[in-house]
């Protein structure tokens, strides 16, 4: 017989890990399942709860590793060559395996509520620290999540509530699971049993309850939040997409074998856009958009292309947000700029903005950290480039500019499609802002404020160029945009607040 299979407890734990191991494949990634991102730390705390401290934390670490590189394959695309990856997956698994082995070492030295928190707030300060490295918050829990009545919560303490909400859940859960355990002798014999002991079986009892009545409060929220919104004014918005994007270009650009041949390229793919721009024009779009670095302009040609620009903004009397590679001289010592112009339909160039998070071993120059602001009769608009909206910080300048629409041209890859579409929709959400997401090489997006969708394309199996449909023109003021992260730094106040009274062995009152 298999020594985990034997009586001890802690032989019988590795059942619990044999639970785990499946759903943590699909409990995080790129493919990851709403209900398995609940139950899977649930198992996963259960097995390290039960193991000596440092065997069950490594054995922890090592799932999580294994489940970080295999569930995040592709998620680098081509800017990071093997062996990153898989270095960055090991990364992300051992970042991941932090909050157990913090709540290893501090829960049993608490009781009732206090000892329940301690893998919730562990787990929400890892990932509010990895958002602010190179690769934001790609690893939160709370993009796991679909439910659009959840994700309101997010309009209130940003996505660090979520995650918070499937942690607690976890230690929740374990915590009545060991009261449950205890023999029976030790349930219902008063002399087995100190007043401590029937304190902390009370504090459980309480912990469960309050955590029941707080999600049922969320869900509560989120479902109003819904019901209650009235249909808004709209505005008439299109994206164009097509055969041109950023990888079919570098392609071209890469055997050219003329800086004239490089020019010549850009112009047909310029004048690709414009015209289809036009059409959007005349179809009553007010506003048009296309992917991430779509038309590259060599710098010696942008005076043309944006006199070009300028002339069918005047004419068509639209707005024109357009995603540009410009292009410097070879010779210039300059770097290349992924941005967004904006056109006015007065011909003039109103605003333009870099993007600011370039991807790890994407070239180019960054932007400042200021989003344009642009005043139309329809609302207040801004726009960020794709990678941007990986990171909340920056995005909620929107919010607390109250933008009516933010425009994201993104530029993606197979793997990644759903879950960058799926972020994006979600800092629409923070903000209340609008969203609209031409994308080549994934999913073009047009949300509403409450992250309900009013247009989707999948670039993989559309075959249309030209998506028009209706944005609201009034933006929904939100906590998370007035308070930022003030949930996310609770949580890092609270766990060291648990550190002092799990260090000098304090005891919160229950009743």
């Amino acid at each position: 017989m298999l020594p985990f299979f034997g009586r001890s407890r802690e032989s019988r734990s590795f059942l619990w890990l044999l639970a785990a191991a499946p759903l943590m494949f699909v409990a995080t990634g790129l493919w990851s399942l709403p209900a398995a991102a609940w139950l899977a730390p649930m198992f996963l705390l259960r097995f390290v709860r039960d193991q000596p401290t440092w065997r069950g934390c490594v054995i922890a670490a090592l799932l999580l590793i294994v489940v970080s590189c295999a569930a995040w394959q592709g998620a680098t695309g081509r800017f990071l060559q093997a062996p990153l990856p898989y270095v960055v997956g090991a990364a992300l698994g051992l970042v991941a395996a932090l909050p157990y082995l913090i709540d290893r070492l501090l829960s049993p030295r608490l009781s009732g509520l206090a000892a329940t928190l301690v893998f919730p707030a562990s787990a929400v300060v890892v990932e509010f620290a990895a958002s602010f490295g190179p690769f934001g918050t790609w690893s939160s829990a709370a993009y796991t999540q679909q439910n659009l009545a959840l994700l309101q919560l997010t309009s209130v303490t940003g996505i660090w509530g979520v995650s918070f909400l499937l942690y607690w859940t976890a230690s929740v859960a374990n915590a009545a699971w060991e009261e449950w355990a205890m023999s029976p002798e030790a349930r219902t014999s008063s002399e087995a049993r100190t007043s401590s002991e029937a304190r902390i079986s009370l504090g459980v009892r309480w912990t469960v309850g309050l955590w029941a009545g707080l999600l049922a409060a969320v869900f509560m929220f989120g479902g109003a939040r819904l019901a209650l919104d009235a249909p808004p004014d709209t505005v008439p918005v299109a994206t164009v997409t097509g055969t041109h994007d950023a990888s079919s270009f570098w392609g071209v650009h890469r055997q050219a074998e003329s800086r004239g041949a490089v020019r010549d390229s850009a112009r047909a793919i310029q004048r690709d856009y414009l015209q289809r721009a036009r059409r959007a024009a005349q179809a009553g779009a007010r506003l048009v958009s296309w992917p991430e670095a779509a038309v590259p302009v060599p710098h010696e040609d942008t005076a043309a292309f944006l006199s070009k620009a300028r002339r069918l903004a005047r004419g068509q009397e639209v707005y024109l947000a357009m995603a540009l590679n410009a292009l410097p001289r070879p010779d210039a010592g300059e770097k290349l700029e992924n941005k967004v112009v904006w056109v006015g339909p007065s011909g003039t160039v109103r605003k333009e903005g870099l993007k600011t998070h370039l991807v790890p071993g994407e070239p180019g120059q960054d932007g400042s950290g200021t989003l344009p602001i642009v005043s139309a009769p329809a609302g207040t608009w801004s726009s960020a480039v794709c990678y941007d909206l990986d990171f909340p910080a920056l995005i909620r300048q929107a919010g607390r500019q109250n933008v009516d629409l933010l425009v994201a041209p993104s530029n993606d890859w197979a793997a990644i499609a759903e879950r960058h579409a799926h972020m994006a929709r979600i800092r629409a959400i923070e903000n209340g802002t609008a969203l609209l997401r031409p994308t080549s090489n994934g999913l073009t997006l047009a949300t509403g404020p409450l992250g309900r969708t009013h247009g989707r394309v999948n670039h993989f199996t559309s075959q249309e160029h030209l998506q028009m449909t209706r944005l609201p023109t009034e933006s929904k003021s939100t906590v998370y945009a007035t308070f930022g992260d003030v949930f996310g730094w609770g949580c890092g106040l609270g766990l060291l607040m648990l550190i002092a009274g799990a260090f000098f062995r304090l005891r919160l009152p229950l009743d």
